[in-house]
Order: structure tokens, then sequence, then C-alpha cells
């Protein structure tokens, strides 16, 4: 029997992002990444110029507050983002310095670059039919798992 048709489509979906994975890790050691992931998903959340709490930070990137505390402090550290308080707030923001997105452009450069030669093995038809179906996975997969996890309170446990 035909080794693809045993295969059920769950099954398939999470080889082939197990591979991605894999992938991108042998890109990240290969390149010697000036940002860590730690330092790419914080530059991602704030990408979009708003200015967050470290609440609201650890709200969106579903970690810990030692976890998140860490990650601030070591950007903060390195001038990639930076804390303020706006006069009459109580909470200190959190922004990404022009520094920040500088580095975030050098950082994701070689990997976008990638992307973007693997995407142009597609013609525009099925490049945009590509992306619009994992943007649509991707909508569907996070309403599922949110949905699941709504009663279940947040973890405590560390991890990047």
């Amino acid at each position: 029997m035909d080794e693809e048709a045993e295969v059920s489509p769950s099954m398939r979906l999470a080889t082939a992002l197990s591979r991605l994975q894999q992938h991108r890790r042998f890109q990240e050691q290969e390149q010697r990444p000036i940002l860590g992931s730690a330092e790419i998903r914080l530059l991602w959340l704030l990408r979009d110029g708003t200015a967050r709490t470290q609440r609201q930070i650890i709200t969106e990137l579903g970690l810990d507050q030692s976890t998140v505390n860490r990650q601030v402090n070591a950007a903060l550290a390195t001038g990639i983002l930076r804390r303020h308080r706006p006069e009459g707030a109580t909470a200190h923001l959190v922004e990404v310095t022009e520094h920040g997105f500088r580095t975030l452009e050098q950082g994701i450069g070689d990997m976008l670059r990638s992307y973007d030669l693997a995407l142009a093995d597609f013609d525009d038809t099925d490049r945009g039919r590509l992306l619009d179906l994992f943007d649509r996975f991707v909508d569907t997969y996070s309403r599922i798992v949110r949905a699941d996890t709504a009663t279940v309170p947040p973890t405590t446990a560390g991890g990047v």
C-alpha cells in the first residue's frame, strides 16, 4: 500500500511543520544570528509601533512574568527596547527603539530572503493560494487551541 495514503492529513502537516522548524534552526545556526529567538519574539510583537505594558506583553506572548521580565530587561540592556512611563500613567510602557527596528530588519533579513526564494518557485496563483490557505489555517488553529485552553489557568512554568 502507498505509504503516503496511510498518513493522515494532520500527521502530514505536523511532519511538514517539524521539517520547516528543523530547516529554520539550521539556518539560524549557520548564519550566527544577531538576535536570539526571545529578542525576535519581542521585536516582532512590538514592531507595530504600539508601546505595551509588560502585562500586555505577557498576555500577548503567552509567557510567564519572570520570563518576560528577564527578556525585556536583556533587550533594554542592549538598547533594542526602551521603557518609559507616560505622564499620569501608573505602568511603564515598553517599545522598540530605532536601533531595535534596524536590528530586527537585519536579524530576519536572511530568513525573509530564503522565504522569498522558496516562494519564487510558485507561480503567482499558487503563491497567493498557499499564503491565503496558510493564513486561514493559522487563524482557525488559533481559535481552536485558544478555545480549548480558555478555562485552563496560564502556566507559571518558565519557557522561551
